[in-house]
């Protein structure tokens, strides 16, 4: 069993938790919204920048995600895993993006 953390220790994981967890969250409504956009064909420009636009800022976010999680897990605030939601996110987004540029090529 892990021995109890200090009260400024536990203050800085819950609060660099919440961060981050922020941060995914935004990342990901991202990322979802880049997925959940369709374009009725090579000629929907609109759709078709409007799901680059939501991948691409997913990805950033995912990437400015990692930042603060990184930080916390190398000062052992928090546990690894919480790099995870962030790999996660980036990867979707590139997914995404790539798919998007993949399928429907502008001349």
């Amino acid at each position: 069993m892990a021995a109890p953390r200090s009260k400024p220790r536990l203050v800085a994981a819950v609060l660099s938790g919440v961060l981050c967890a922020a941060v995914d969250l935004v990342a990901l409504f991202a990322v979802v919204s880049a997925f959940t956009m369709r374009p009725d064909g090579g000629w929907d420009e609109d759709v078709l920048t409007a799901i680059e636009v939501s991948a691409l800022t997913g990805g950033v976010l995912a990437v400015l995600g990692v930042v603060p999680a990184g930080l916390a897990v190398a000062l052992r605030w928090l546990r690894w895993w919480w790099l995870l939601p962030p790999a996660v996110l980036l990867l979707a987004a590139i997914a995404r993006f790539s798919w998007s540029a993949l399928t429907y090529p502008t001349g």
